[in-house]
């Protein structure tokens, strides 16, 4: 957009001048692959979704990237971005945690009808059609990141009548056409590739993971969604499709190019698909690329094969969901592990050299004193080298929040929702929402304060910057435990 407000002239070609966003915010909100949340130390990393569409949209367009987050821009800051841009399209990305005034400063670009306006992110996946209805200038919806569907439907655009493309549905988008709304559905392949990201248009160094060995660090993909179901996460809701790895081995070559030694591997379950994984991993030594790299899996996806083939491959972290100790909180989850396995599943990664960080949630359906007792024992005795403690959250398009609303647990209108530091959103019965966030506080400080704990960490440390890393992160995430936020009644019952 110009000074006037206007949506500049497109070239002949209609190759377009596409501005990918992540909106300010007064929190370091980390919107991306469909989980929203803020961050409870120093750390954020790349908005992954917004990472791959660089790729695919530069294969026809002039991509531009804002992390207005990122640098702690204000709303008046990040407009004179936007503006110094001028785009022809804006491609944004969102969360339940934030979306709101995400929406109050798109709204305040005051953006022409003549610019497509595409969003992502969990919360418009689960009520596209709602907030769709809200905010006219919002042309389209995408809900698969990995989808090249954008790209069809900058194709199709108009300025002055919107999409007038072709009359099938795009793939994985939900959008307007006239006073409609189109949607189209996943069209169920297995596998999938998309282009090499832009990384030379994000800030690398200004990023930071908690667990990296390296300062700069790439985010990937060797396959998308999960396959399992558990009630609180909403990612089980895609179907589960695996990455051309010749097409994963391309980026990683470009990479290793680039002299970047650190891989975030974002798979929700790596190794759930076992011949895959074994495949990639013995390309990663074969073709002797020497990265070093975290995952997130599951303890019943791992055994002693693999996980001696992943640190073979480079792996020094992985990140576990462990959730609770009570086996009945977990049936009723359908998380579908037992105790007994995360003891030996974290056994093994300590008798490999693999580090470990343990997810818990507090104030899951069936919580008492006793059970969350239990589960704060219990992460000290499977002795993660990270542990993070959360409360239960009604996300929304999870099972938990259709049983959360059902039960009368949470309002369907609690659309706000942040399961790191922010209150919890529920009142289960057995224990107040009050009671959760004291207890998911009193966890931080007794894992994390042990005598014994705290002199592991100070013998382990394996750099300068591992060192400096951890204390800045040990810090803010006590400070957190300060933190107490009694949430507005800001839902105004519009969806």
């Amino acid at each position: 957009m110009n000074d006037a407000g206007e949506t500049p002239a497109l070239p002949n070609d209609k190759t377009m001048r596409v501005l990918l966003l992540n909106p300010p915010g007064d929190k370091p909100y980390l919107r991306d692959y469909y989980c929203s949340h803020s961050a409870k130390a120093k750390y954020y990393w790349h908005p992954y979704d917004l990472v791959v569409q660089s790729g695919i949209l530069s294969q026809k367009h002039e991509v531009g990237f804002i992390d207005a987050n990122l640098f702690g821009l204000t709303f008046e800051q990040a407009a004179r971005h936007v503006s110094d841009f001028n785009p022809h399209a804006i491609v944004f990305l969102t969360g339940g945690v934030c979306w709101k005034q995400d929406f109050a400063f798109l709204e305040s670009l005051r953006i022409p009808p003549s610019t497509p306006v595409i969003g992502t992110g969990d919360v418009l996946v689960s009520k596209g059609r709602q907030i769709m209805g809200l905010y006219p200038w919002l042309s389209a919806i995408l809900l698969d990141f990995t989808s090249h569907s954008i790209v069809d439907f900058l194709d199709g655009w108009h300025p002055r009548e919107g999409y007038k493309g072709t009359n099938a549905p795009l793939a994985n988008l939900l959008y307007r056409v006239g006073d409609q709304f189109v949607k189209g559905v996943d069209p169920g392949n297995r596998y999938y590739s998309f282009p090499i990201p832009r990384y030379d248009l994000l800030p690398l160094r200004k990023y930071r993971l908690p667990h990296a060995k390296h300062r700069v660090f790439a985010s990937f993909l060797t396959d998308f969604g999960c396959p399992y179901a558990c009630h609180f996460c909403f990612n089980g809701k895609w179907p589960h499709k695996l990455r051309d790895l010749d097409n994963a081995m391309q980026e990683l070559h470009h990479v290793k190019r680039l002299g970047i030694r650190e891989l975030w591997i974002k798979d929700l379950t790596f190794g759930v698909n076992r011949s895959h994984s074994t495949e990639f991993l013995h390309r990663l030594i074969n073709e002797n690329l020497q990265l070093d790299w975290i995952t997130l899996s599951r303890v019943d996806v791992m055994d002693e094969e693999m996980l001696t083939l992943m640190s073979q491959a480079g792996c020094h972290t992985i990140q576990f969901g462990v959730e609770s100790a009570d086996q009945g909180i977990l049936n009723s989850i359908e998380k579908q592990i037992e105790p007994q396995r995360v003891r030996d599943t974290f056994a093994l990664c300590r008798k490999l050299n693999i580090r470990t960080l343990a997810h818990f949630i507090i104030g899951l359906p069936g919580e008492t004193e006793e059970t969350a007792r239990a589960t704060i024992e219990f992460a000290k005795e499977i002795e993660p080298d990270y542990a993070s403690f959360n409360v239960a959250a009604p996300r929304m398009g999870t099972d938990l929040r259709e049983k959360a609303i059902r039960e009368g647990w949470t309002s369907k209108d609690a659309d706000a929702i942040d399961n790191s530091i922010a209150f919890p959103q529920m009142e289960i019965g057995t224990l107040s929402g009050e009671r959760i966030r004291e207890l998911r506080n009193q966890a931080i400080r007794e894992f994390h304060l042990r005598p014994s704990y705290l002199w592991r960490k100070a013998t382990g440390w394996r750099s300068v910057y591992e060192l400096g890393r951890d204390a800045r992160n040990g810090l803010a995430l006590l400070r957190s435990t300060l933190y107490k936020h009694v949430p507005a009644d800001d839902t105004d019952g519009d969806i």
